[in-house]
């Protein structure tokens, strides 16, 4: 378990939770405001 207090563990982690935080954050805008894909894809 020494791995997950490594430095370069660390930094892959904050990199790892930042990219799971966009994709929940734009999977959560597509379902609570399907419009808005059809506005900017042009056929709304």
């Amino acid at each position: 378990m020494s791995f997950l207090f490594n430095r370069n563990t660390k930094k892959v982690m904050k990199y790892f939770w930042s990219v799971v935080a966009v994709l929940v954050i734009i999977s959560m805008v597509l379902f609570f405001a399907p419009g808005l894909v059809a506005m900017i894809s042009g056929k709304y």
